[in-house]
């Protein structure tokens, strides 16, 4: 287990090692769901597009242009802009002052990230050939898939759950907290499987052990996964049947409206109150880490952070950003040039026994 108190911030790069879109990958997917087509009144070629805008907009022709039309002038501001954007998130602060861009776009990334989601590592497939069909047939999540073994996952539960007793499964996550910048849910949904596998518990229990663990989400996220309650915004990993793609959409936050709301407060919090600050797979762009710096130097006296791919010279400002959040000295700053999964294989030592 963790024995000083962590905070666990999770970037895109985190997410690619479970088959999930880096940020640069999520632009691409965005672009490519928006191509655009003459061959249909909508405008638009991938099929899930055409679905939603076509109960969208109406079958009568005045409401289908009047309704559609500014959400294909949208599409096209986004087809133009958004390759040279640092990010999604990035691009729909610039456009905070546009409706309909920043709609479409919540619009795009919850399609894309379902779908994201469907295709991850915690799923086992013997077939790929309808993988973004909106009706296929969810397969079963596992822990136990070839390809999830290779990443964090494994070894991050396995840190989390070693020396903790099966009568007291809640001292695994008294020093945990999580800020994830990504909007899928795989995470949560991992360590609540891995905790039935590991102590042989059903997924009522699991679920009773993750009550009072946070995992802040500070672009929010996709829906409340079930097994965490009933709830308005349930959905399952990776959706289900008749989706309200708008609606999952609008759960999603841009920069500015996350900053106006409690999400703020408690990133802040997490990142002042720990001890160790573990970040992984983070691009550290200006406005994530706006999102990240508290108000007061936090506490933290010991930062550990990926940097894959990134080169000494940027590394040098890396570093001094990892300073900003923390109060640690320059030498309990590290920087692991490999993947999170190496992070954890390199560190085990000093994250659970100090």
């Amino acid at each position: 287990m963790f024995r000083q108190k962590t905070t666990i911030v999770v970037g895109a790069g985190a997410s690619c090692e479970l088959g999930l879109p880096s940020g640069d990958g999520l632009k691409d997917q965005i672009v490519s769901l928006l191509e655009r087509t003459n061959e249909n009144a909508y405008g638009f070629s991938d099929n899930t597009m055409l679905q939603i805008m076509r109960s969208f907009a109406g079958a009568d022709v005045p409401s289908l242009q009047n309704n559609l039309q500014p959400y294909k002038a949208a599409a096209d501001r986004i087809l133009r802009g958004l390759p040279l954007a640092l990010s999604i998130d990035n691009f729909l602060h610039s456009h905070q002052d546009d409706p309909h861009l920043v709609d479409l776009g919540k619009l795009c990334i919850a399609i894309c990230i379902l779908r994201a989601e469907r295709s991850s590592y915690l799923f086992q497939r013997s077939n790929m050939h309808a993988l973004f069909s909106e009706r296929d047939e969810m397969p079963q999540a596992s822990t136990r898939g070839e390809k999830l073994a290779k990443t964090w996952y494994p070894a991050f539960a396995r840190l989390l759950m070693s020396g903790v007793q099966r009568n007291n499964i809640k001292e695994a996550f008294e020093n945990v907290r999580f800020v994830i910048f990504n909007y899928d849910r795989c995470l949560e949904q991992f360590i609540w499987m891995a905790l039935q596998d590991y102590f042989d518990i059903d997924g009522e229990e699991a679920a009773e052990v993750l009550e009072d663990v946070r995992f802040n989400h500070p672009y929010g996220s996709l829906g409340v996964l079930p097994w965490r309650g009933q709830s308005e915004a349930n959905l399952p990993l990776g959706g289900g049947d008749d989706l309200d793609y708008w609606k999952i959409g609008k759960r999603l936050q841009t920069f500015t409206e996350s900053v106006r709301s409690q999400v703020v407060h408690n990133v802040a919090q997490a990142v002042h109150s720990a001890d160790t600050l573990l970040v992984l797979g983070f691009g550290y762009l200006d406005q994530n880490l706006q999102l990240l710096r508290p108000q007061m130097r936090g506490n933290a006296k010991r930062a550990i952070s990926t940097a894959y791919g990134v080169s000494d010279a940027d590394q040098r400002i890396l570093k001094q950003a990892l300073l900003t959040l923390g109060n640690q000295s320059p030498e309990m700053t590290y920087l692991e040039p490999g993947s999170c999964s190496e992070l954890f294989d390199h560190f085990h030592l000093m994250l659970s026994l100090s």
